[in-house]
């Protein structure tokens, strides 16, 4: 039994058909890990920004360095009736 044109015409549709799906298939997912090792990348480089955020803020707040900078400013501690306390009061 040969087969008939339809049946060609058909299995060659369905071919088709299940070669694209295929194709589209893996197309989607090399685009997605793409996607995945940028926004990882974006992931390392914005935790190194945090690091160095907080290394420079710790230089910058470090007690030390506040000392000094009041001294060459010529600032004094504030007396007791330069300082107002919020909350409780009577």
């Amino acid at each position: 039994m040969t087969p008939t044109k339809f049946e060609i015409a058909v299995s060659t549709a369905v071919l088709f058909i299940f070669s694209a799906a295929v194709i589209w298939i893996r197309t989607a997912n090399v685009r997605a890990t793409y996607d995945f090792v940028k926004r990882e990348n974006e992931l390392k480089l914005a935790k190194q920004s945090e690091q160095d955020l907080r290394i420079q803020w710790a230089k910058i707040s470090s007690p030390q360095r506040l000392k000094k900078l009041s001294q060459d400013l010529n600032l004094e501690a504030p007396k007791l009736s330069q300082v107002y306390r919020y909350g409780k009061t009577k």
